[in-house]
């Protein structure tokens, strides 16, 4: 005796119905989703070379196309970085706040005489020049270097560019590296290493352009990796082990069709075995590298047979299910699924798929305006970026106070304006002692693992160091204004109550319960070169005798305030008479 479909009862048949359409509308949507996800071309279907190109990286070569674009050599990341720092990830500081050219190019003297964001734009120009030289091929770029003399590509001159650096419609490519690289990348500079006052010097930094592709014997040429092995692994485990479990449900349902029993023995596993066939075409193309190409246009075809066979397994499941009225109402099932499914596919699945890249060469060289200011919209801040800006590091400003020192020691490490009232850059700041050094630099740059931060650390590392360095700093100069008995009682104690709650970003180690540990502070700074056996022995910080030598007021004591112990900084006064102190002289090593 059979038993079909047919027999089954209601109840039954409905569950059975309700399943198969939801299978069959679940893989239409992993359908979409795979072709969102792959269609490289914009094209609603992967195509054959989309699928390729996922499983081996390779594409067809074509010899007419353009070489493809060599990546950013090390010289120009440096050149081009988004920042004004100067340190191991980038250099473009060099062009501006950094800048270390003759006077006659130098950034902080043209700004004295025109607007500032005129100069800037003129040193965008420089920027671009510059990486147009790097790009441009080893015989022309050694040749322009040695002549003082580059011409940039036809229509690619900046309009804006600093006016001693042009010469008709060339550039001085080797005044320009000499005024913005040499100046300290080389002997007797600031960073003899690496040497950049050569062209082989130079070269160093830019590595010679990768040799043209060579196509396989099928002519297909490696444009990219393909997937990872671990994505792989990934898809592999969800398609073999939860695509088996329901097609071979849907496959049972249709065994117990009434179709012939030829069809229901070879369409029953036919859905189970395809997928197996398509994830072993992932792996042979994936991994076969003489072949992988073909392998990965099997994967269309597997793909196509196995979603062929789940269709026969839903509609000729449910037409042998019902009678004449069931399958009527299953007809305008799949009536109204294909309209909705393809009006979804019109209206949002072909707009949402990626365009195909329309190479711009003019995005390249964006050639800004220059004198018109950058318009920012104003940004809405969401409640959740208030919280995240809570927990950020608490912003330390640079200690820049127009009080008189009162003391040597507040001299030292009190950081010098300009002439336009500006902060003195902290490499341009003489590191020794004497009426025109200060120590400021031995928070920074001269201590080792600052310097080792600002080379290999992070941006958000190098920023939060950057703070608590001057916190650091900021609390010692608080501590050498404070009253004698204030300082002398938190030196011994090694605790001292920074004003105004800036210990908050001291750096941990120097910080106890809310007060700064001054002395470990002092030993860590200053008592590091300033002790006995060490570089400046002579001049001995490493204890508060030997401090207050270079403590004693300008003009008169420091006034008396131990008042809840707290230090209070005493108001400035001009002074009459300079009390002479013995100065700390410049390191012997500096």
């Amino acid at each position: 005796m059979s038993y079909t479909l047919r027999d089954l009862p209601l109840p039954v048949k409905v569950v059975a119905t309700v399943f198969l359409l939801a299978v069959g509308a679940g893989y239409s949507s992993a359908v979409l989703q795979l072709h969102i996800q792959d269609s490289k071309s914009g094209k609603p279907m992967p195509t054959p070379e989309d699928v390729v190109l996922k499983f081996t990286g390779k594409k067809k070569f074509d010899p007419n196309a353009p070489p493809p674009e060599s990546p950013a050599s090390r010289l120009e990341a440096l050149i081009v970085a988004q920042t004004e720092e100067i340190n191991g990830s980038t250099m473009a500081g060099a062009f501006t706040a950094h800048d270390r050219g003759p006077k006659h190019l130098k950034f902080s003297e043209h700004v004295k005489a025109r607007p500032e964001a005129e100069v800037r734009a003129e040193r965008k120009g420089e920027q671009r020049v510059l990486v147009q030289w790097i790009r441009t091929p080893d015989a022309e770029r050694k040749a322009a270097y040695e002549a003082d003399k580059f011409v940039p590509p036809a229509g690619k001159t900046p309009k804006a560019l600093t006016a001693g650096l042009k010469d008709g419609d060339a550039v001085k490519i080797k005044t320009l590296i000499d005024s913005r690289c040499v100046t300290c990348h080389s002997k007797g500079g600031e960073k003899e290493e690496p040497a950049l006052d050569s062209y082989a010097g130079l070269m160093k930094f830019v590595p010679p352009p990768p040799p043209p592709p060579q196509p396989d014997k099928y002519g297909y040429i490696k444009v990219e990796e393909p997937i990872s092995i671990s994505k792989l692994t990934q898809s592999t485990h969800a398609h073999l082990l939860s695509f088996a479990v329901l097609f071979s449900l849907t496959g049972l349902i249709f065994a117990l069709s009434s179709w012939p029993a030829w069809m229901r023995v070879i369409g029953g596993p036919w859905v189970v075995v395809m997928v197996f066939a398509d994830v072993s075409m992932w792996w042979l193309a994936r991994l076969c590298d003489e072949y992988g190409p073909f392998f990965a246009m099997a994967v269309i075809l597997t793909g196509f047979l196995a979603a062929v066979g789940l269709f026969v397994h839903i509609a000729g499941s449910l037409f042998t299910m019902y009678g004449l009225k069931g399958r009527v109402v299953i007809g305008l099932l799949f009536v109204v699924g294909a309209v909705a499914g393809g009006a979804f596919v019109t209206k949002l699945l072909v707009p949402a798929l990626p365009k195909p890249k329309v190479e711009d060469k003019q995005a390249a060289d964006p050639e800004p305006d220059a004198g018109k200011p950058e318009i920012k919209k104003p940004e809405v801040k969401k409640p959740e970026d208030k919280k995240m800006e809570d927990k950020k590091e608490p912003f330390v400003p640079v200690v820049v106070t127009p009080k008189k020192p009162i003391n040597e020691i507040d001299r030292l490490l009190t950081r010098p304006l300009d002439p336009a009232g500006k902060p003195v850059p902290l490499t341009e700041l003489k590191f020794a002692g004497g009426e025109d050094g200060g120590m400021i630099r031995a928070f920074f740059d001269k201590e080792k693992k600052y310097a080792d931060a600002m080379k290999s650390g992070s941006p958000a590392e190098q920023d939060k160091l950057k703070a608590q360095r001057q916190s650091d700093l900021n609390a010692l100069v608080a501590w050498a204004r404070s009253p004698d008995a204030v300082r002398k009682s938190s030196y011994e104690a090694d605790t001292f109550e920074f004003p105004g709650g800036g210990d908050k970003a001291v750096t941990p180690d120097f910080v106890k319960d809310g007060k700064v540990k001054i002395k470990t502070l002092i030993d860590n700074r200053c008592a590091t070169c300033h002790a006995p056996g060490k570089k400046q022995e002579d001049y001995p910080l490493d204890s508060y005798k030997g401090f207050s030598a270079y403590l004693a007021a300008f003009d008169a004591p420091a006034p008396k305030d131990e008042k809840d112990g707290k230090a209070e900084a005493p108001a400035p006064v001009e002074p009459k008479a300079v009390k002479p102190v013995d100065p700390i002289p410049p390191a012997k090593d500096d």
